[in-house]
């Protein structure tokens, strides 16, 4: 299973949640490294987003075909 954490957009008051590697405990599947012990919240009312590129490889990594 993976894990979403979220990022802080400084200066946007919103999250980008990024979907972290299962190789990686604090890297995300788009490259970025986020603190591990740090989760931010936002406001409310503020935007929350999805990190494209995280996205994207997690799209790929769930239609590839299981290894038996």
């Amino acid at each position: 299973m993976y894990e979403m954490r979220p990022e802080l957009l400084t200066g946007r008051c919103g999250l980008l949640w990024h979907v972290l590697a299962k190789t990686a405990p604090s890297g995300t599947l788009c490259g970025i490294r986020l603190p591990r012990d740090h989760i931010p919240a936002a406001d409310p009312e503020a935007a929350e987003r999805y990190c494209a590129p995280c996205m994207a490889a997690f799209r790929a990594a769930v239609q590839q075909p299981a290894e038996a």
